[in-house]
């Protein structure tokens, strides 16, 4: 029985190191969730009362708030979405049909005859009908007339811009 109690003695101051040890690492581990709750939950919105709830959480409840805050927190991060939306916008462009001038690659209407930004001839009018034809088109699909050749590219720098205009500052 001595021999009980001297080895209970002697291991005592052990397990109390090693309970002592335990307990800094529980709190290390608890402080990290915290670190990380913050750094996550800042990845995920702007709205800082949602911030402060979702830290609080993780603060208040050791080890039982870790998995709350991976339940309720934003299923994506600002960057994510941000590139999501990105995405359907281009997605969106493309499915749009959108018209662009061949020269400048600028956006254009399709009933444009020259290019606003760079003055390129884009279509032209037929001859018979006056409607807008394409310039590749040999005959015009509304009346049926033949049309003159094929016409070049032609930039509209014979039509006449006004000239700029003087603004007297008094």
């Amino acid at each position: 029985m001595e021999a009980i109690q001297e080895f209970l003695a002697n291991i005592l101051p052990l397990i109390r190191l090693g309970a002592i040890f335990l307990g800094a690492y529980a709190v290390l581990l608890w402080a990290a969730s915290v670190l990380w709750a913050y750094r996550d939950i800042r990845r995920r919105t702007e709205d800082v009362s949602v911030q402060v709830l979702a830290v609080g959480i993780v603060l208040l409840l050791p080890f039982l708030g870790i998995p709350l805050h991976l339940i309720l927190r934003p299923p994506q991060t600002l960057a994510e979405k941000y590139e999501r939306t990105l995405e359907e916008e281009f997605l969106r462009r493309d499915l749009e049909e959108q018209f662009v001038c061949p020269e400048c690659q600028r956006p254009i209407e399709p009933d444009y005859l020259f290019c606003p930004h760079c003055h390129t001839q884009l279509r032209r009018r037929c001859d018979a009908c006056q409607k807008v034809v394409d310039l590749t088109w040999r005959i015009c699909p509304y009346c049926g007339h033949s049309q003159t050749g094929s016409a070049p590219t032609v930039r509209a720098e014979a039509y006449a811009v006004a000239p700029p205009v003087e603004v007297n500052q008094r």
